[in-house]
C-alpha cells in the first residue's frame, strides 16, 4: 500500500470515529430519539469500533514498513 493510500486510510478512520462519536448522541436525542436507545448505541458502536480498529491496523502496518526498511 502506498504511503498516500495509508494517510488516506488513517485520515476515513479519524473522520469516522470523531464523526460517529459526535452523531451518536446528536441521533439519540432528535431524529432516533423514538427508535429503541440499545439499538441505536450498538449501531453506533459498531461503527466506533470499526474505525479504532481501522485505526490500529494501520499503526501496525506503519511500524511494520519501518522494521522492514530498517527505520
Amino acid at each position: 500500500m502506498s504511503q498516500r493510500a495509508r494517510k488516506a486510510r488513517i485520515v476515513i478512520a479519524w473522520v469516522l470515529l470523531v464523526g460517529s462519536a459526535i452523531g451518536w448522541p446528536i441521533t439519540a436525542l432528535t431524529v432516533a430519539n423514538d427508535e429503541p436507545q440499545f439499538v441505536l448505541g450498538l449501531s453506533w458502536l459498531a461503527i466506533i469500533l470499526s474505525s479504532a480498529e481501522l485505526l490500529t491496523s494501520s499503526q501496525v502496518h506503519a511500524e511494520q514498513g519501518k522494521e522492514n526498511n530498517g527505520g
